[in-house]
């Protein structure tokens, strides 16, 4: 509708009218902003309130410090993962030049974000730079560099970007290497959060308020996913009240396309799928699933907080993976783990977004609090600035080669141990997983595997456990490696055990999980639960 329809359909005169007895009953101040907030309603009016506000945002930008360290860098639109491995004395060196554009507490002139009981802490940093440094070499211990760079910046907090560019540079580094890892074109982007929970929510957050603008007629959000979608977005959606809707897996443990599409209704905001799934390394068929969200205008975020790191490299080494990222138009977010197969410290993820626009919605702002403008990115405020260094410094150092070869040595392990389990009488591997992990289950009526796992344990192997179907999850880690043939033997006879002594089935948890199966309500386990974790932390 033109100004002149206004006009025509007596809608500009009866707005008129609104606004001067608005003028007159409640003074000029909420008379300007009810002006304001009208005139955002017509079209076009929004685009062009942004565009000012963006080039308001630049001029403000180009007077901070911000700006001083933006001129230092000589990173392009998207920063690549280098293809062999930064040297760690040449990240050290890096990473003093960084601290030098940091603002310092120690002089006394800043009044939050840090709140440490030394003034010395600076000078304290410095002295163990100058020890590191005599000791470092490429070939030291990576634990060893990502630790001294999680040490560097323990106390910075990357609440206020402009008082900590350096944190920015590299949090913003970390987003466009995994952008890239993960088929991003430039456009795709995203943040640091503290874990893959936060990144899930973040993202779900995201998608409820982008359905709130675009179609404010959905009061009750719904989300389609899979059954093996990972708890967080039920968690997020219990946290912004909306609604999952779970559909089944296939025989195969993939989701099942068509039942997702029978379960997208009215409300429906969103779609998710696994990258793998966790339970059981699983890919879901995110082709199908993104040609689906495509052709039905919904957003599809993808769970790769698993796989994220450990998927492009296998399937560079010749595994078949299924085009799981951004390469498929339907995609519209992922998220994965820097503290997984990244290698770095708890808790660091990423989360992205196809584009800055979606990005917009997940950030938070506020501007009527009396101590200052408030804007977050995240679900946190305060975010540990060691937290981001570790992460950069682990993919700078590692580079491409050295995800390559870790995945290498990792996927062989995993070969090996699925080969292992198959030769155990009694034992099998769930489906077909595609990268560094596979669930274990029981073929055998008289193998219980939750017994298996309650001798493992008597033997000091942690084992995860699973249900519908009862199994256990392995995550292959680099430390496993070395143990990979007493896991097998010991797995084999732990097996043989519970085969030969049924009342094992009976006892701990093993026990615990039969009972639990038989219950038909699972708000009742829900409870137990809760009271579980009630007790355990009182």
């Amino acid at each position: 509708m033109s100004f002149l329809d206004y006009i025509e359909h007596g809608v500009f005169t009866a707005v008129v009218a609104v606004l001067l007895s608005i003028y007159f009953r409640k003074g000029p101040k909420e008379f300007f902003r009810v002006l304001v907030v009208t005139l955002k309603q017509l079209p076009g009016v929004d685009f062009i309130i942004g565009k000012i506000l963006q080039n308001e945002v630049k001029s403000f930008l180009s007077t901070t410090k911000l700006n001083e360290a933006k001129k230092t860098s000589k990173t392009g639109s998207r920063v690549r993962l280098p293809q062999k491995g930064v040297p760690h004395t040449e990240l050290l060196s890096t990473m003093k030049k960084m601290k030098d554009l940091e603002t310092r507490s120690d002089d006394g002139k800043i009044f939050a974000y840090i709140y440490t009981l030394s003034d010395d802490h600076f000078q304290l940093q410095r002295e163990a730079f100058d020890l590191f440094s005599e000791k470092i070499g490429h070939s030291v211990d990576h634990d060893a560099l990502v630790k001294e760079f999680h040490h560097g910046f323990l106390h910075e907090n990357a609440l206020n970007p402009m008082l900590f560019p350096s944190l920015r540079k590299m949090e913003t580094e970390v987003v466009s290497m995994t952008a890239a890892i993960l088929n991003g074109d430039d456009d795709v982007l995203g943040f640091l959060t503290s874990g893959g929970t936060e990144s899930n929510v973040m993202a779900v957050k995201t998608f409820r308020d982008r359905a709130k603008k675009l179609f404010p007629h959905i009061t009750e959000p719904e989300i389609v996913a899979p059954r093996t979608i990972h708890p967080t977005i039920d968690k997020a959606a219990q946290y912004f009240g909306m609604k999952v809707i779970h559909t089944p897996i296939g025989p195969d443990f993939r989701a099942d396309v068509k039942a997702m599409e029978k379960a997208i209704g009215p409300n429906t905001v969103m779609l998710t799928a696994s990258a793998p799934q966790f339970c059981h390394g699983i890919l879901d068929p995110i082709e199908e699933i993104a040609a689906l969200a495509h052709r039905r205008g919904l957003p599809l975020h993808v769970d790769a907080c698993f796989g994220g790191y450990m998927l492009p490299w296998v399937e560079k080494l010749g595994y078949p993976v299924p085009k799981f990222d951004f390469r498929n138009p339907g995609v519209t977010s992922m998220s994965a783990d820097i503290h997984k197969y990244g290698y770095s410290v708890k808790g660091s993820s990423v989360i992205l977004y196809r584009n800055a626009e979606i990005r917009k919605y997940q950030i938070f702002s506020y501007a009527e609090w009396p101590g200052g403008l408030y804007g977050s990115p995240s679900m946190a405020g305060t975010r540990p600035g060691g937290n981001i260094a570790a992460a950069w410094a682990s993919m700078m150092a590692l580079g491409v080669d050295g995800y390559m070869e870790r995945a290498r040595e990792l996927m062989a392990t995993t070969d090996k141990l699925k080969q292992g389990v198959a030769k155990i009488q009694g034992l099998y591997v769930l489906g077909e997983p595609v990268m560094t992990c596979f669930s274990v289950g029981s073929s055998d009526p008289d193998v219980d595997i939750q017994a298996v796992a309650d001798d493992m344990g008597k033997k000091g192997w942690h084992m995860e456990r699973q249900q519908n179907p009862s199994c256990l999850h392995c995550s292959i880690l680099p430390h496993h490696v070395r143990v990979s043939d007493s896991l097998l033997k010991d797995l084999e006879d732990s097996t043989q055990e519970v085969k030969k002594n049924k009342s094992l089935a009976k006892e701990g948890t093993a026990a615990m999980y039969g009972m639990i199966a038989t219950i038909p309500d699972k708000a009742i386990v829900q409870d137990f639960l809760v009271e579980f974790f009630s007790e355990v932390y009182k």
